[in-house]
């Protein structure tokens, strides 16, 4: 997979995540009914606005 940068077959792990400086994922819907997936890093120190679950702000 390109955005893993990963070989044909080749298992995706957290470790690998961790390298690609990869913990969360963004879902955005799109007036036309689209649907946006982007892979970011969230700092604890400072997560987005958008952020739920284990890092959003209490």
């Amino acid at each position: 997979m390109y955005v893993f940068q990963l070989k044909e077959r080749e298992v995706l792990t957290g470790q690998r995540l961790n390298e690609l400086e990869i913990n969360g994922i963004r879902l955005t819907k799109f007036n036309n009914g689209k649907i946006g997936i982007e892979f970011i890093l969230i700092d604890t120190e400072t997560p987005p606005n958008d952020a739920i679950g284990w890092v959003a702000k209490k």
